[in-house]
């Protein structure tokens, strides 16, 4: 098996290419699964024929304002769970920088071959406190039919007519079963499920133990299920939740929300409040339960 990652490792950036990785995969078809490192200290096992994934190895970058977001939040411990985690890019990016056993992360995943790549990348944390999850996040027991993208893997989701039955993970449940009181950071993507996984939390919601929610919202994915940005913002809403942009690119032009926060480490949160019923939209948001709001910052 070729070490790719090994390879192109003294390679810049700038020399780094989609067409170098799949023609050194063609030459060496069983060399898809690879340890890449990324934001500068982070490491995951993954599969380089994902698209998504091999940009990441390319520019050793994933997601870099969602990080600081969440590092931001989680920086006083915590628990975290990572709903639709894929290859476990948004936790593995983060646990090289949390102190030791003062966050437990749950990872959930319907995709039963990602499952093994999880597990291989949390190997290397073998004092980190991670939990990993097969089942299909929803808001009811019993089991789910996913359409799975072999090329894709972050695009497959619940179809009627999937070929995989994957189980069911009701988060109330979960949360019961673990002994879980509160959950700090809820991160979500789910393309398009986003709403059944939160009607699934409805127990917890009630007594407030969600204290933030990152959620993905893609009116064309919700569209699938017969669902709006609305509908998902409006419940949140109801639960004593305020919704927030936070991704750099939606804050350019947006007026920022300057609040006080009870964990102190929160008054850096860069936001600007999402009010009223936004029509179409392809972002992520944050959603910030109510209790956690002291006030509006000097």
């Amino acid at each position: 098996m070729m070490n790719i990652s090994a390879l192109l490792a003294p390679a810049p950036v700038w020399l780094r290419r989609h067409l170098i990785v799949k023609g050194l995969l063609g030459a060496f078809p069983n060399s898809h699964d690879q340890w890449i490192e990324f934001n500068e200290g982070a490491r995951a096992y993954v599969d380089l024929r994902d698209p998504e994934v091999r940009n990441v190895f390319l520019t050793r970058s994933f997601e870099p304002d969602f990080c600081r977001l969440a590092l931001t939040i989680l920086s006083e411990g915590g628990v975290l769970f990572d709903c639709g985690a894929n290859f476990g890019l948004c936790t593995f990016a983060l646990i090289p920088f949390f102190v030791s056993g003062r966050v437990f992360s749950h990872l959930f995943e319907a995709n039963p071959s990602l499952i093994s790549y999880l597990g291989r990348s949390k190997s290397l944390f073998p004092s980190a406190r991670i939990e990993i999850v097969e089942g299909c996040v929803s808001d009811q027991p019993g089991v789910t039919r996913l359409a799975i993208s072999s090329q894709f893997t972050g695009q497959s989701h619940v179809d009627s007519h999937g070929a995989l039955e994957q189980r069911n993970v009701v988060l109330d449940d979960y949360l019961a079963s673990k002994g879980i009181e509160r959950v700090t950071f809820l991160k979500m993507d789910l393309e398009g499920q986003e709403l059944s996984a939160l009607r699934g939390l409805s127990r917890t919601l009630r007594r407030g133990a969600i204290e933030t929610i990152y959620f993905e919202v893609r009116t064309e994915l919700l569209q699938r299920y017969g669902l709006t940005p609305s509908e998902i913002i409006d419940f949140l809403r109801k639960n004593d939740f305020r919704i927030f942009y936070c991704r750099d690119w939606d804050l350019i032009g947006q007026s920022p929300t300057k609040l006080h926060f009870r964990k102190d480490g929160w008054n850096q949160l860069q936001l600007s409040e999402c009010t009223g019923a936004p029509g179409e939209l392809r972002t992520d948001l944050l959603a910030i339960h109510e209790s956690q709001i002291l006030g509006t910052a000097a």
